[in-house]
């Protein structure tokens, strides 16, 4: 399905960050350190995820090596999904120093932001939807992530 237009948005917040989300979302699960929303027109694959993201781990346990620039992560992000066969689109660096890109995945469209916290730890937010049309759904995810200092 093609996303409606966005009427409002709410805020949530976990011990580690803060996230705005269009208001039709619906709020699946809330932890300490991460969330999950689905929309209601097809909650199994319209999703967003956003959590604590440990980046050595990440790279290490998809066969790379550490250390990575943020970059780096990004694409071992990218390489780790769908077994391989998602491909990003665009990969740019913001101006807080993290790194927004969005791309295909088997499917539809995924939209992803991280931000480094230090040399291990970073939040990241992925956004999934069947098409384009959830590009400014995503974008409100993606913008709003901010993390909360220690």
């Amino acid at each position: 399905p093609d996303a409606p237009a966005v009427a409002g948005t709410e805020t949530i917040c976990t011990e580690t960050f803060c996230l705005a989300h269009p208001n039709d979302w619906v709020v699946e699960e809330v932890d300490d350190s991460y969330v999950v929303l689905a929309h209601p027109l097809d909650p199994d694959k319209i999703r967003a995820t956003a959590s604590g993201v440990n980046m050595e781990g990440l790279v290490t346990a998809n066969g790379g090596s550490w250390p990575q620039n943020l970059s780096g992560v990004v694409d071992v992000f990218w390489s780790s999904l769908d077994g391989g066969i998602a491909s990003v689109a665009e990969q740019r660096a913001l101006e807080d120093g993290s790194i927004a890109s969005y791309g295909s995945f088997r499917d539809g469209r995924l939209w992803y932001r991280i931000i480094s916290l230090d040399t291990t730890d970073a939040i990241g937010v992925e956004v999934r939807g069947p098409n384009m049309s959830w590009q400014t759904h995503a974008d409100i995810m993606l913008e709003s992530l901010d993390p909360i200092a220690p």
